[in-house]
């Protein structure tokens, strides 16, 4: 090797560009099976007049949910079969935020999974323990790996420093991805879902509890307009790593959590699954599942403690940005 090789200096790692291309096919097969939902949810629409079961206003917002998501995942899986730097952060960023979520899913479908038995017994079905027990497994073994299995291998996967220095290889040109620490640029992509609320609440006629109250229509459009407005800043905001929008976020969380205690203090589901016209039917299966005896309270309660967390970790990638205002 001469002294002018520049590969002399480079630490020695494996190449990663298999793996890279085995787990990019994969999110495009993902993305695929989310495509195929599409055409499934549209279909249900059609028949669900006949049927009895979810209305349009709810399955098509669903339904572009799912096409979002098929999008994604075939252009996060290209990125990363040619090794993309953008597609291995954005992978990362979003496994563990699948992870993170999936895991309270996780835990709230454990605590539901009892009241199992009670449908069944509403339903004038008499099945065995063993039956009951066979399917709890199923269940929990089924979702286990959807929200913990499937994300915890990509995290591993492309946390690997291996594969980050395969992509700085194949992919030397510096990307906005770079820009920012990945917890950031987590915190942003959640805050910029927020903004797109205005979207999918239209199919909900704009319902939203809010400190007591149901907002809904034009006050309710308003309400989820200027929702959306904040966040899409804050998105922007976060990912400069400007410090007043860790701030604003956390004075938001905060009126958001209050508000929610407070609403489901004084309204329950079934109040707002009312207005949000959920049909009659769906109504009596929900209440025949246990899903509107859930403590909201307790829940937002949680939820709120654990983004509250995650934000205070994150507080200390934002300094940073206070030296860079200095110097421009």
């Amino acid at each position: 090797m001469s002294v002018g090789d520049p590969s002399a200096d480079m630490p020695r790692f494996r190449d990663q560009s298999i793996g890279l291309a085995i787990y990019g096919f994969l999110q495009i097969a993902m993305g695929g099976l989310a495509g195929l939902m599409v055409p499934l949810l549209l279909l249900s629409v059609a028949v669900s007049p006949q049927a009895g079961g979810t209305s349009a206003a709810q399955m098509i917002p669903a339904a572009g949910m799912y096409a979002v998501m098929a999008v994604a995942l075939v252009w996060l899986g290209a990125g990363s079969v040619r090794g993309r730097r953008w597609a291995r952060a954005l992978t990362l960023v979003l496994a563990w935020m699948w992870l993170a979520m999936g895991v309270m899913a996780l835990v709230v479908i454990i605590w539901w999974l009892p009241n199992m038995s009670k449908v069944f017994a509403a339903q004038g079905q008499n099945i065995p323990p063993q039956g009951v027990t066979f399917m709890y497994v199923m269940m929990i073994g089924t979702m286990s790996c959807m929200y913990v299995v499937l994300p915890g291998i990509f995290i591993l996967f492309y946390q690997r420093a291996d594969v980050r220095k395969t992509c700085e290889i194949k992919d030397p040109q510096v990307r906005w991805t770079d820009h920012c620490p990945l917890p950031v640029l987590s915190l942003s992509l959640l805050l910029g879902f927020g903004a797109t609320s205005v979207l999918w609440s239209a199919g909900y006629g704009f319902v939203t509890p809010f400190f007591g109250i149901i907002l809904k229509g034009i006050s309710g459009a308003l309400f989820f307009l200027g929702f959306s407005v904040l966040f899409g800043y804050l998105a922007w905001a976060t990912y400069k790593l400007k410090i007043a929008a860790w701030w604003a976020t956390l004075v938001a969380m905060v009126v958001f959590g209050l508000s929610t205690l407070i609403s489901f203090s004084r309204i329950s589901l079934m109040d707002l699954y009312r207005e949000m016209n959920y049909p009659a039917e769906q109504l009596e299966m929900m209440e025949e599942m246990g899903v509107l005896e859930m403590n909201i309270p307790l829940m937002v309660s949680v939820n709120f403690a654990v983004f509250v967390g995650y934000l205070l970790w994150v507080y200390r990638y934002f300094p940073a940005a206070t030296s860079v205002d200095q110097e421009s």
